[in-house]
């Protein structure tokens, strides 16, 4: 059941307070309250308890660095309901990367490399929960891709969080609460979205991914090493083919297409 919550009323309680101090006197002063009514009922919850959308990738088993950061970031989120209205921001969500809390080393994208980094993995979480969400048509508030290509989602459909600057955020722009739901089972990273299902049971949304273009690797990069004998030459990084991806949304009732219209690129 939902409860009636309280918070102080800042400015009553202070000028009350210093009338006091000012006074001179002994005195004593109630703390003046407002009241604050909750977010989300027990009718509503009773109602949101549909599954709306799911989706799941894969990983390797041996990389015990990246999937502890997996582990550790499902548990972050997993249990999260939002109010209707309520923005889901997954950087919040994750909490701070830190080893304090739990995050270890592992692969990461760096401008378009693959390097060694705190909590690498933790955009295989990111790009699951953002494929669970737009099956669950909720509303995309902000979404970045990676710099590569990634392996667990189709191309066109990754999100990618990196410090202050990407990150995944989404509404519940539904009239009841949603909760997310992420955990690990096997090697299968699972996140599922609940809430009130306003759809019919025949509706089916599908992800049609287009190449557009292809973006050819970068040209040589020459770095001079002067502790090096002269026409030394070293490959450290060969680059990458690139590739510019328009995303379709395509919903279906009663296995008929009734629309078809451009979603990302």
């Amino acid at each position: 059941d939902e409860k009636i919550g309280y918070e102080m009323d800042f400015d009553s309680t202070y000028n009350a307070a210093k009338a006091v101090i000012e006074s001179l006197q002994p005195g004593t002063v109630e703390i003046k309250k407002n009241e604050i009514q909750p977010k989300i009922t027990r009718e509503e919850n009773e109602k949101a308890t549909s599954l709306i959308g799911t989706y799941y990738t894969t990983f390797s088993g041996n990389d015990y660095g990246r999937n502890e950061n997996l582990r550790v970031g499902c548990a972050n989120i997993n249990g999260t309901e939002l109010a209707p209205g309520e923005i889901f921001s997954m950087n919040e969500g994750l909490g701070p990367q830190t080893y304090e809390n739990g995050y270890r080393d592992a692969a990461v994208i760096v401008d378009g490399k693959i390097e060694d980094g705190l909590a690498g993995g933790v955009c295989q979480i990111t790009s699951t929960l953002y494929n669970a969400v737009i099956l669950a048509e909720l509303k995309i508030v902000e979404r970045s891709n990676h710099s590569l290509a990634v392996s667990y989602v189709p191309l066109g459909q990754d999100a990618a969080v990196a410090g202050d600057y990407k990150d995944l955020k989404f509404q519940n722009d539904t009239d009841y609460p949603v909760y997310i739901e992420a955990y690990i089972s096997g090697n299968k990273l699972i996140t599922n979205v609940y809430g009130y299902e306003i759809h019919s049971p025949s509706r089916e949304v599908k992800f049609e991914n287009i190449v557009d273009s292809v973006i050819q690797k970068p040209a040589e990069k020459v770095t001079e090493d002067p502790e090096k004998p002269k026409g030394y030459r070293e490959v450290t990084y060969y680059g990458k083919q690139g590739k510019k991806v328009s995303t379709y949304k395509i919903v279906y009732e009663n296995g008929q297409q009734i629309s078809r219209e451009y979603f990302s690129s």
